[in-house]
């Protein structure tokens, strides 16, 4: 992929965006068969769009400068709930943003923030002829897997479209997960309302109660200064606290967003802690459980965790958690 100009910057979109990506757009509509919308959205309807788009698949822009290079976004492909992990992504530039990279990186983002939501795959598409957007989309992973011919008609004659398919994978997790700093306030309590939301149903199961309880953004700081403080997505959808230990990499408050579950977060969360581990040349990944919560233990367990030791919280004369390890293979 081509290497992105210094100084652009790609950023989730914004509302006051809407002027800049409806300048950008208009013309697609109004002078070219790539939009088979006829007449451009004003900009009250841009802002609409980019506000429904943020909340659900992300919307992210290239700027430079004061200025917008080009935008892309994802959407629903269909509206059938069997399509839920599915995207239809789009991206445009203005004509100055050409052989900058601006493209290759909008869409780089764009996987990144699906991978954090648990979307499993991408389709584009694009009006045929198109080479140039053809080439785009072979660049960025996308596959050609069909064609529909006449089937949007503007400027009075009929125009076919090429289907690309392009699935959301390892990679593009690794891309949407970072290590968060002391300084990042705002993804730190972004991070303590996922704990506290993930871990509210353990309320009333658990003895003693969850150490969530006492958490703080200024704790979570600390965490991120002294251990490695993992964070998936932006907003963030799913984190891990990891700390060295001499003999494994110990995994603390492990939260996926609760309407997120059972879309592989958790696969990508465990999967960077073991390239963390290896990194550190630790031979495994270890955690804790709560006796209570036999669900979680079968969850571990599913991922090649075992159990090594049972043991009590201060104060107590019963078993309250069980340690289980994961071995790697450095």
């Amino acid at each position: 992929m081509s290497a992105l100009s210094a100084g652009v910057t790609i950023r989730a979109a914004r509302l006051e965006d809407a002027a800049d990506i409806q300048a950008i757009y208009a013309p697609f509509v109004q002078e070219t068969s790539v939009s088979f919308e006829t007449v451009p959205p004003s900009l009250q309807g841009m802002a609409e769009r980019i506000a429904g788009n943020l909340a659900s698949h992300g919307y992210f822009v290239a700027q430079l400068d004061a200025g917008i290079l080009g935008f892309a976004y994802a959407s629903p492909y269909r509206p059938r709930p069997a399509y839920d992990r599915t995207a239809e992504v789009s991206v445009y530039l203005a004509p100055r943003a050409q052989g900058r990279g601006v493209a290759q990186a909008l869409y780089r983002a764009l996987f990144a923030h699906l991978a954090a939501r648990g979307f499993h795959t991408a389709v584009a598409i694009v009006t045929l002829p198109n080479p140039q957007s053809a080439r785009l989309h072979e660049r960025c992973g996308f596959a050609h897997v069909g064609s529909l011919q006449d089937v949007g008609r503007k400027f009075g004659q009929w125009y076919g479209t090429a289907i690309y398919q392009r699935m959301i994978g390892p990679a593009d997790v690794h891309h949407a997960v970072r290590r968060l700093q002391p300084s990042d306030t705002a993804a730190l309590a972004q991070v303590l309302t996922l704990i506290q939301d993930s871990f509210a149903y353990m309320t009333g199961r658990i003895d003693p109660p969850s150490s969530m309880h006492q958490l703080t953004v200024p704790k979570l700081a600390a965490a991120a200064r002294d251990s490695w403080l993992l964070a998936l997505g932006d907003p963030v959808t799913a984190c891990v606290v990891a700390r060295p230990l001499p003999h494994a990499l110990y995994l603390g408050k492990i939260a996926i967003a609760s309407d997120l579950r059972g879309r592989g977060l958790l696969h990508g969360v465990l999967a960077e802690c073991e390239a963390l581990a290896r990194s550190m040349s630790l031979p495994q990944l270890e955690l804790q459980v709560r006796i209570e919560l036999v669900e979680n233990q079968r969850i571990f367990s599913k991922y090649g965790f075992v159990e090594t030791a049972r043991t009590a919280h201060p104060g107590y004369d019963r078993v309250t958690e069980i340690t289980m390890q994961k071995s790697l293979k450095l």
